[in-house]
């Protein structure tokens, strides 16, 4: 039994051995990381300004609108 325990521990060991991994694998995993958390964040900071352009927008139409509706009053106190 002493060659299959001798085996067994061999595979165990070759199992549990820490692998490593080239630098150049390790700088492309972490150049890939960096490019997606960059796109991430640009389409994250794209949101926030279609977010306060929307709020300008909205801001422009209101206020015209209320515009609109003085200059409708001051007409009409004009006229009558």
């Amino acid at each position: 039994m002493s060659p299959i325990r001798s085996q067994q521990s061999l595979r165990i060991s070759s199992l549990l051995v820490e692998r490593r991994v080239s630098g150049v694998v390790m700088v492309l995993i972490l150049a890939t990381a960096l490019f997606c958390g960059i796109v991430g964040f640009a389409f994250h900071l794209f949101w926030v300004f279609a977010i306060v352009v929307l709020a300008l927008g909205l801001g422009y139409v209101v206020a015209n609108a209320r515009q609109n509706r003085v200059e409708g009053a001051t007409r009409s106190e004009d006229t009558g």
